[in-house]
């Protein structure tokens, strides 16, 4: 210390602020409603169906059988089948 100057009384400053921001979570619903909506559609679908008939023919009771002749075969209906087809 130097001994010539007096002490003098301490300026005293404002004081400087520094800030220590802490973050904390806070949760906030958020709410996002969903609607399903079930919609029924009609589709028509083919259903392919065939019907067998089948026909017995009676023979002629005047005809006298003989075995070296030949029967007459039973005609089948065209349309008739027995099995369903694909498309």
């Amino acid at each position: 210390m130097n001994h010539y100057c007096p002490p003098l009384c301490p300026i005293v400053c404002d004081p400087i602020q520094v800030v220590e921001d802490y973050y904390i979570p806070q949760i906030v619903p958020v709410i996002h409603p969903i609607e399903v909506i079930k919609k029924h559609h009609c589709v028509p679908i083919h259903h392919h169906m065939y019907p067998v008939v089948v026909k017995e023919e009676e023979e002629d009771p005047c005809y006298v059988s003989n075995h070296n002749a030949k029967k007459k075969p039973v005609k089948k209906s065209g349309k008739a089948r027995t099995t369903s087809r694909k498309r």
